[in-house]
């Protein structure tokens, strides 16, 4: 269970830090709605993700995960806002607590095999975020060389191999939650 859980907060810290250098890199070709875009599109994410991820393994103890994942997406959010300005951190602030409050909820609710399946869907959106810095400093859309078709190409195969190999650490993960509840429903029929 822990190298799972560990796999997805090194995924979302990788995800974070990748965002912060990309920032501070193109930050002159980026607006402020970028800049809000950019927070409140990882805010949220982190959030939900690490609301799931918590809610599923704190089974029964929704205040702990919710205050985690609330606290985890606000920090990424504002922190991501900051570099850009003042309005944008607030903006990510909010939809970082918004998305852990509303993930905790979730993983709370959801069997432990549903849960993975949500973990791995909101993973997938928030490694795609890095593909939104491209997609809002480029100013034409239009395929000049084949260059501009194989880098996406071994994006997408690279990320899709990193996101199954976590897939198969998940179905351990599964099991170990699964153990774990086994003696919390037994103490709850009797």
């Amino acid at each position: 269970m822990v190298i799972f859980n560990a796999y997805v907060f090194f995924t979302l810290l990788t995800v974070l830090l990748v965002s912060i250098i990309l920032v501070r890199n193109y930050r002159p070709s980026l607006s402020g709605m970028s800049g809000m875009i950019i927070s409140m599109y990882l805010g949220m994410n982190i959030g939900l993700t690490t609301g799931i991820l918590l809610g599923a393994v704190y089974r029964g103890d929704m205040f702990s995960s919710t205050l985690l994942s609330m606290l985890i997406g606000a920090v990424c959010g504002s922190i991501l806002g900051a570099l850009f300005n003042t309005l944008s951190s607030i903006e990510g602030l909010m939809s970082g607590i918004m998305g852990g409050m509303m993930g905790a909820m979730l993983g709370e609710m959801l069997l432990p095999e549903k849960a993975l399946i949500m973990i791995n869907i909101f993973l997938t959106i928030t490694l795609s975020a890095l593909f939104l810095f491209r997609i809002l400093l480029s100013d034409s859309s239009s395929i000049k060389s084949k260059r501009d078709l194989i880098k996406p190409a071994i994006s997408f195969v690279l990320l899709s191999i990193y996101l199954l190999s976590g897939s198969f650490l998940g179905s351990q993960w599964i099991a170990d939650l699964q153990h774990l509840q086994e003696p919390q429903q037994h103490m709850n029929h009797k």
